[in-house]
């Protein structure tokens, strides 16, 4: 018998003008703050971002874009 485990972490991407670039992989809660957002993954690394806003996420596909602000 084998287990099949299906983890429903996310991939955070930031976007600049066109582009979308990786930014944090296993992401597993997000916290508005404020002005910052911050990301915790799987392991409990956080990540604090204070120069993105939230632009959408895709609960589908798993991804939270983020977009470059100035």
């Amino acid at each position: 018998m084998s287990v099949v485990s299906v983890l429903c972490e996310s991939i955070v991407y930031i976007k600049e003008g066109n582009s979308e670039k990786l930014y944090a992989r296993d992401i597993a809660a997000m916290v508005l703050e404020n002005s910052k957002v911050i990301l915790i993954d799987i392991t409990g690394n956080r990540y604090i971002l204070t120069d993105v806003v939230l632009e959408y996420v895709d609960f589908i596909g798993h991804r939270i874009i983020l977009r470059k602000v100035k």
